[in-house]
């Protein structure tokens, strides 16, 4: 049923993991794929509504999944050792890991602003340990994130401190500075200042 690479590669990431909690389940794919796989014994499936949480119910059905209505961290009460916090903008990410208990290994996925996102890591207490990127119709950033401490230069927040010295990145970057090119002409003078500093960031790899 997981039809895409992005909740493929998500749930290969819970292997060595024995009870999950993914906020923002939506139709809980991920954790169904990792189930499917034996890669995780128990999970809490997590969303802000009660309608997806039902699909998700119906997909895990045969599987041992507690399910919990929350704002984020909010109303879940029972233990996890990682947290899968996915597919949505690294604002919100940035918002629930407020509450996001410091012991635990959390897989982040944000759709946009990974920059916004490593800062905030950087900033509270958060080590970025891994970092993966695949293509699947776009490009998505997946961090693994424990507690620690890191010290990010300016290259790191755009280019990401472990993701910098892969080659499966290099394609990420060409697109990025094709992105910046393109917009560069029509952009006022501040703004072409920004992108001429993010593409010597992303010519630098």
């Amino acid at each position: 049923m997981a039809r895409n690479k992005r909740i493929r590669f998500l749930s290969e990431l819970t292997k060595g993991y024995d009870r999950i909690l993914d906020i923002g389940t939506d139709h809980g794919l991920v954790l169904l794929e990792a189930f499917k796989n034996d890669y995780i014994k128990s999970a809490i499936a997590s969303d802000l509504r009660e309608e997806p949480l039902k699909s998700a119910k119906k997909n895990l059905i045969d599987y041992p999944v507690e399910f919990v209505v929350s704002d984020g961290f909010e109303h879940v009460k029972s233990d996890f050792d990682l947290c899968i916090i996915a597919g949505m903008g690294a604002y919100l990410i940035k918002d629930i890991l407020k509450l996001a208990p410091k012991d635990k290994t959390y897989i982040l996925q944000a759709n946009d602003n990974h920059d916004i996102l490593r800062a905030y890591l950087a900033n509270h207490g958060f080590e970025i340990v891994d970092e993966h990127i695949i293509y699947d119709k776009f490009y998505y950033i997946i961090m693994v994130v424990k507690k620690g401490h890191m010290t990010l230069l300016e290259e790191d927040l755009y280019l990401g401190p472990k993701l910098k010295h892969k080659a499966d990145a290099k394609p990420f970057y060409e697109n990025k500075i094709k992105q910046y090119k393109k917009i560069y002409p029509k952009a006022d003078e501040i703004r072409k200042q920004t992108l001429l500093r993010l593409i010597n960031i992303y010519e630098m790899k």
